[in-house]
């Protein structure tokens, strides 16, 4: 494709939240006709029950499926499947090799290593499955690369190779040269990088899909359109309250997401967060300029990221983690109507890819990410082993729900398995503060981090009261920084 850049002006994204994302509207005129999954009508009952059509939910199924091929089970999704954020994420798919020294920190060199491990099959595990289940959802095991991109800092990774390389996994993040970082994608921006050998790509919506057809042909009963509104115990079974009729199940899995900081018993522990991300026209002539050919993911090293990816037709995929914190729990329009943020994110492009300032962005859509205060996912069970959960993947579930699915399914299960004694199952994490602390606290902590990035951004100084506030999340137990 020719552009004749000298035509054409910067031009600004589309508003988001008019339509559902670009990856779910290619995934839904490549599906066709699908089987139809109609909202729950009836009271019924099934041996599980399974709150949430994204990732975590499907896996979940899908790995029960696979242990138990005659258990009931039934899941309910009160948009479509894939509808959330496992339709609008940016597809990278990797494990936790970039938390091995907080898993260590937290439970030893031994499970600490042994969870990474676990967390690692998720790449060539799905490759597998989709190859298995003729799913065609665009992967491609290219590795994952992240940038520093700030002009006068220096890279914030030397310490955690260090540490890799005492634990005996050196080779799994790999530094790269500003060399070597040009020769894989030619931004000005960019100087070193670290570079994970074990990630792949995927189109989110197109996977999330073929989950649902997988599932469907495997007996799951999914009820679409069906919103969960209160769960209580009737004896020794669980009442699942809905619009069209209730579900009583012998246990339950709460695979909620975000909207987990919404449910009672995980409302204090989860914060949800905006992310939103643009979409190019297809390019493929420039990024040939840009000799970004290899597929591999990017991002920066930003508290509110960037992440980039190009598509199969030739475009780049854009992320950011720009939006507001939600009140409350709340999941409302400020996750997918925030014009302001999708414009942040188009800057951050801009300002990455200054050559292709003339590129059309085709389209900018959102969704909340959940994020705890050790920023890693809470799995685990409670209500006496009936209830099962798993949240907080901080805008990085891609490949982890599929970690989450195979303990959810083990737990429910109830087999001596080494995957529900993984070491982070079962840890709960400290609580935020109650509202409207929580929000307030969020959005200053959140606006003097963008201020500090956009200073590290222009090569200047955060000011003394911008990098106090930044380190004041630490300072009281958080994580919220990569």
């Amino acid at each position: 494709m020719t552009t004749d850049r000298s035509a054409r002006s910067t031009p600004t994204p589309p508003a988001p939240g008019t339509q559902r994302s670009w990856w779910l509207r290619e995934a839904l005129a490549a599906e066709g006709e699908v089987a139809p999954a109609p909202p729950l009508a009836e009271d019924t009952t099934a041996d599980v029950a399974i709150v949430g059509g994204g990732f975590t939910g499907m896996w979940t199924a899908y790995f029960l499926t696979e242990r138990a091929p005659g258990a009931r089970i039934v899941l309910l999704e009160q948009d479509i499947c894939g509808g959330g954020p496992s339709g609008r994420n940016g597809g990278f798919v990797h494990g936790w090799w970039e938390q091995l020294p907080y898993l260590v920190g937290k439970y030893g060199p031994e499970r600490g290593m042994e969870t990474a491990r676990e967390a690692d099959e998720v790449v060539g595990g799905i490759g597998d499955w989709c190859e298995r289940h003729g799913v065609d959802a665009w992967y491609e095991p290219r590795g994952f690369l992240r940038v520093n991109a700030f002009p006068r800092e220096p890279n914030d990774w030397d310490d955690q190779v260090a540490e890799m390389t005492r634990l005996g996994a050196g080779e799994e993040l790999v530094p790269w040269s500003a060399a070597e970082v040009q020769r894989a994608c030619a931004s000005p921006a960019f100087g070193d990088g670290l570079f994970m050998r074990s990630a792949a790509s995927v189109q989110p919506a197109r996977l999330a899909r073929g989950l649902r057809r997988v599932l469907l042909e495997r007996g799951v009963r999914i009820h679409e359109g069906t919103r969960v509104r209160a769960m209580r115990r009737r004896g020794a079974r669980l009442d699942l309250q809905t619009d069209g009729g209730h579900l009583s199940a012998d246990q339950t899995v709460l695979a909620l997401n975000a909207w987990a900081a919404g449910w009672p018993g995980f409302r204090m522990r989860l914060l949800a967060w905006g992310s939103y991300m643009v979409i190019t026209e297809p390019i493929p002539d420039r990024l040939a300029e840009l000799g970004w050919t290899g597929n591999e993911l990017i991002s920066d090293s930003r508290f509110t990221i960037s992440y980039f990816r190009t598509t199969r037709d030739g475009r780049i995929a854009f992320g950011g983690g720009v939006g507001a914190a939600g009140f409350d729990g709340r999941i409302g329009r400020t996750f997918t109507h925030d014009a302001h943020a999708a414009d942040r994110v188009a800057t951050n492009f801009r300002h990455l890819f200054p050559m292709l300032a003339d590129v059309r962005l085709e389209d900018a859509w959102g969704g909340p990410i959940d994020i705890g205060a050790d920023r890693f996912p809470e799995m685990g069970s409670r209500d006496g082993g009936r209830v099962h959960y798993a949240h907080g993947f901080a805008g990085n579930g891609t490949g982890p729900s599929r970690l989450a699915g195979r303990v959810l399914a083990a737990l429910v299960d109830g087999a001596v398995d080494p995957l529900a004694r993984l070491a982070p199952v079962g840890h709960r994490q400290r609580i935020f503060p109650p509202e409207p602390m929580r929000y307030v606290g969020a959005r200053i902590i959140r606006e003097a981090l963008i201020r500090r990035d956009d200073a590290l951004d222009a090569g200047r100084r955060p000011s003394w009261f911008l990098r106090a506030v930044a380190r004041l999340p630490g300072l009281l137990g958080y994580r919220f920084e990569h």
